[in-house]
């Protein structure tokens, strides 16, 4: 299968030879996984993380909420209205300026935090099948090398790098 715009060719599941091929695949497997448990107590990928978000500060403004998911604003607003729309949160005029507006947890939402992490933990346990708690603590720390290595990268900077010399 071939990346769109990079000609970077992503090997089948079967034929994983590069880290970052492994890591794609772990990744789009536990997002798929997430989603059809988020699904059965009627959450979509991204709800988790805001319920999560205002279960832990109740009243975050929208920009709060993008720039925590790593979203642009639009994208949060469109999210936002859904989960307003399904009974979830909502939305309420700050105080002091009328202007920009926090979201809060209603309590539909509240009720959902307590299956949310039940869902979460399943999701962790299933994924770590067979590792025991050195494999867990190794496996933590080397992602956790990898986010860093790679977070002051930007986009452009890796795909040029990825690009063979002429």
């Amino acid at each position: 299968m071939r990346w769109p715009d990079t000609g970077l060719i992503m090997a089948r599941s079967n034929d994983i030879k590069a880290v970052g091929q492994a890591l794609t695949l772990a990744a789009r497997r536990h997002r798929a996984y997430m989603a059809a448990l988020l699904a059965e107590i009627g959450l979509f990928p991204g709800q988790d993380q805001v319920l999560q978000l205002l279960a832990d500060d109740d009243g975050v403004t929208m920009t709060a909420i993008a720039d925590a998911l790593r979203i642009k604003p639009p994208t949060a607003s469109k999210m936002i209205a859904r989960m307003a729309a399904q009974g979830l949160l909502e939305r309420r005029g700050i105080e002091d300026d009328a202007r920009r507006v926090a979201v809060f947890i209603t309590a539909e939402g509240s009720s959902r935090i307590d299956e949310l992490r039940r869902t979460a933990k399943k999701v962790e346990k299933q994924a770590l099948v067979g590792l025991d708690d050195k494999d867990i603590r190794r496996l933590r720390r080397l992602l956790k090398k990898v986010a860093k290595n790679l977070g002051d990268t930007s986009i452009e900077t890796m795909v040029e790098d990825l690009e063979p010399e002429a």
